[in-house]
């Protein structure tokens, strides 16, 4: 189960995956943000809930991130093994790209230096592994979905603004 929620990364994610079974995969079908953690909260319950027990992957940009990231506290204490995969540019990308697209350059607040999401996750009760390289990825997914409780694995990324047309 993938529920993403980084929308300056959504064509490179969908490159890489292909989405062939229903109920799988879940975005948003506009520009809403703060929904992906609170939504791989409520598909590992009901994973739970049903018995059906499928692993649960978020993808959320660090901006999108912060908008329900309370929702980590529910997971910690309901204890629901959940990865959340955080691609970490510092910076609220989508919005910069659609700036760039409206001609609007400078626009305030749209930058995020110093948060720390390791931190954050451990305050919330989650576990954290950042993942400095591509190939550490597999492994820190397995260990993470082998886990009794959230982990949070925060993954550096570029911080070139991505082009919205």
């Amino acid at each position: 189960m993938l529920v993403q929620e980084s929308p300056s990364n959504l064509t490179a994610l969908r490159r890489r995956l292909r989405i062939t079974r229903p109920a799988s995969y879940f975005t948003m079908a506009s520009g809403g943000l703060g929904f992906g953690l609170a939504a791989a909260v409520g598909i590992a319950l009901a994973e739970r809930d049903t018995g059906r027990g499928r692993p649960v992957v978020a993808v959320i940009g660090d901006g999108s991130f912060h908008y329900s990231v309370q929702a980590l506290w529910t997971a910690a204490r309901l204890r629901l093994p959940i990865a959340v995969v955080v691609p970490v540019n510092h910076q609220y990308a989508i919005l910069k790209a659609f700036a760039d697209l409206k001609e609007t350059p400078g626009v305030p607040g749209l930058d995020l230096p110093g948060l720390d999401i390791t931190a954050v996750a451990h305050g919330y009760g989650c576990a954290t592994t950042v993942v400095e390289t591509p190939e550490q990825l597999g492994e820190a997914l397995a260990v993470a979905l082998a886990a009794d409780r959230p982990t949070v694995l925060p993954v550096p990324i570029s911080t070139d603004v991505p082009r919205i047309l």
